[in-house]
């Protein structure tokens, strides 16, 4: 291997982003990434040169064979003593779980697959691992570098052929395979568009042939091509592919010998008919490093250690609108100016920075292992406005590790900025919304003789417009010995409906200490709310009046659910209906006041609908007749244990299904 390309096979294994190491034929440790040394938290200086099973100790604790390792013995051999490990074509692959590599073990996928040299021998194994315990990473099936293309076509996880210039298929790999059901010594060597059959069940030009026909004959005959650069990508149905058909996306790119001229095409399908797939940026290994990074889904540039740019990809070209041709080979920081307007370092740049200077001159810039991160707010330039950007460096290395280089990969996280700035101050909405709603509950319940009283209100966690009050009459010209008692439910939902919730509050407060009867009270205190409802709110309430002499409640309900009275002397449950309609919609509304005595022992339950519309996680609701059954069961308790026995069910009911809707309740027992 020439030596340029050696260090672009050390720099492009080391950049990998899975944990990769390499063996060769006596078992020593040749290649051992910067993936690996984070998975396993060795260093490759430590583990290079390594032999005798060194290299399995990090996973296992002990030395002994790994995947790598079997790639030199025979299959027979391995089918006795490795009855897990899966041969596909020359490679290896299983799923294993390491009990000791982490805390509570974890589950690795493996990958091996023998290196041969210009002979065909085999002089060396290379082994992937990834860590599959939590599935984060399931979704990446990255390609193994190896020296040919073929080999590296063959790992990719989309379905991949390259035709060459008489348009013949010289490379078919798996997933192609997986895909169409059709083998590659079936394809190789087909040509006469024989290899679109297994999609369009005829001979006929796919992605890959227009590759080498004029941009003008593209256009006139395939409209729905989108050309992007050199490359062409196309979404398009094909009714045959499969029931129902399927919905297919392909990129095709040609591919170039040294001189610059197109001598083969490339062609990537994935079938997105669900989109499952959507969400993977697949790297296309291409022959060298510049081809790698321009699949990159991030925008991507590298530097020489002179600083000169090496590499410029498409995702860069389309952040700056600066094309690579008119960046590559430039240094003195001119890969700076779309950025800053000015001739600064990058944080490419600061790869080559001793660590020491790097912390006292940028301390925004974070260090994990050899990658600097950072995130920043560049400002705007010429009336444009400010963007907020993330961005990653790491160093490239030559074979004896030496820095060659540096990559850096740039994304605008402008709206996530800007969304996380939405959620924040939606969040303070809310708490400023909850603060209001709790400073108009009361905290300490006035006493009243004859009656015991308890009280409670949960809020949900997306404020709503529940409250409770419970009125002194003392501190007016009343009858000495009466309480108001009030529950209320205001429609809507965060600060407007806390608002309004406050507003209802002192109205229905001011009138109920200014009338005598709560019929009188209710009545003006709707003119009020009705007058000032622009918004088309409204609130459902229960007010009444206990006294300590007579131990009457004389009520008013204006639309609210009907509180439960249990009798104890009969065991019967009643109602306390509507008296009138809900507060807010209409003014000059008739109310009516009813009363009640409450004997000893007797108790009144009023609640709002946060408690009977609960629902579990079948969406069935708790309800009335259950809340019904809770107050006969649980009448001999104290107002405060009854109170608390409902909670206490009502949280068993709906487990851990969210609450939707404030929960509010006042109980109140004859002594």
């Amino acid at each position: 291997m020439e030596p340029q390309n050696q260090i672009f096979r050390d720099a492009i294994i080391d950049f990998l982003p899975d944990a990769t190491l390499v063996i060769d034929i006596d078992g020593n440790v040749i290649a051992w990434n910067r993936a690996m040394e984070k998975l396993t938290g060795v260093p490759a200086k430590e583990m290079l040169g390594k032999g005798r099973y060194e290299y399995a100790v990090p996973f296992y604790g002990v030395q002994k064979p790994i995947l790598a390792n079997l790639i030199f013995m025979a299959d027979a051999e391995i089918k006795e003593r490795y009855d897990t490990v899966e041969r596909i074509g020359d490679n290896l692959v299983v799923d294993i779980f390491v009990p000791g590599f982490r805390p509570g073990g974890a589950v690795l996928w493996a990958k091996a697959s023998p290196l041969y040299d210009q002979d065909g021998n085999v002089v060396a194994a290379i082994e992937t691992i990834r860590d599959i315990t939590d599935r984060r990473r399931a979704a990446e099936d990255m390609a193994r570098i190896s020296r040919q293309m073929a080999e590296i076509i063959d790992f990719l996880p989309d379905a991949t052929l390259v035709i060459d210039i008489e348009e013949k298929v010289i490379a078919w790999n798996r997933a192609m395979e997986t895909l169409t059901g059709v083998p590659a010594k079936e394809m190789l060597g087909k040509g006469r568009y024989e290899y679109a059959v297994p999609f369009y069940g005829v001979q006929k030009p796919i992605l890959a042939n227009l590759i080498f026909m004029a941009d003008a004959e593209i256009k006139e005959r395939y409209d729905t091509v989108e050309r992007i650069g050199d490359n062409l990508v196309v979404d398009i149905f094909v009714p045959g592919f499969r029931p129902g058909g399927a919905v297919l996306w392909a990129k095709a790119s040609p591919l170039y010998d040294q001189d610059g001229n197109v001598v083969a095409a490339i062609e990537t399908i994935r079938d997105i008919t669900d989109r499952k797939r959507a969400e993977q940026e697949i790297v296309r290994s291409r022959r060298s490093l510049a081809d790698i990074i321009d699949f990159l889904p991030d925008a991507t540039f590298a530097i020489d250690r002179e600083g000169i740019v090496i590499t410029w990809n498409h995702e860069m070209e389309k952040l700056t609108g600066i094309p690579a041709a008119s960046m590559i080979g430039r240094g003195d920081h001119e890969y700076s100016l779309p950025f800053y307007r000015d001739r600064r370092p990058m944080l490419a740049n600061l790869v080559f920075i001793p660590d020491a200077e790097l912390e006292s001159l940028y301390t925004h810039v974070q260090r994990e292992g050899n990658v600097l991160v950072v995130d920043t707010f560049i400002p705007g330039q010429e009336g444009r406005p400010g963007r907020f950007f993330w961005a990653k460096a790491s160093p490239l290395y030559d074979p004896e590790g030496t820095v060659t280089g540096a990559i850096e990969s740039i994304r605008d996280i402008t709206e996530r900025r800007e969304m996380e700035g939405r959620l924040a101050r939606s969040n303070a909405e809310l708490q400023i919304a909850a603060d209001i709603q709790m400073s108009f509950m009361p905290k300490v319940l006035p006493r009243i003789a004859g009656f015991d009283i308890a009280a409670r209100a949960i809020m949900a966690k997306e404020v709503g417009g529940d409250f409770f009050d419970v009125i002194p009459f003392e501190i007016v010209a009343l009858d000495k010995g009466t309480l108001g008692l009030l529950i209320a439910d205001v429609s809507g939902k965060g600060v407007p409906a806390a608002l309004f919730m406050a507003l209802s509050r002192i109205v229905v407060r001011v009138n109920a200490l200014w009338h005598p009867d709560p019929a009188q009270a209710i009545y003006d205190a709707n003119n009020i709310i009705a007058g000032d409802a622009k918004s088309g709110m409204f609130v459902t309430l229960f007010f009444g009046r206990l006294r300590e002499k007579d131990r009457t409640l004389t009520y008013v309900n204006a639309g609210h659910n009907p509180p439960v009275v249990f009798r104890s002397k009969t065991g019967v449950l009643e109602e306390l209906p509507a008296t009138g309609i809900i507060l807010g919609a209409f003014e000059n509304q008739d109310y009516f006041s009813r009363s009640l005595v409450i004997e000893p022992d007797d108790v009144v339950v009023m609640y709002t609908d946060g408690v009977t519309e609960a629902i579990d996680a079948r969406d069935e609701p708790f309800g009335v007749p259950r809340l019904n059954a809770i107050i006969r069961e649980n009448a001999r308790l104290p107002a405060q244990g009854i109170l608390d026995r409902i909670l206490s069910d009502l949280h068993e009911f709906t487990g851990d299904t969210p609450q939707f809707d404030d929960i509010t309740l006042l109980v109140i027992k004859g002594t």
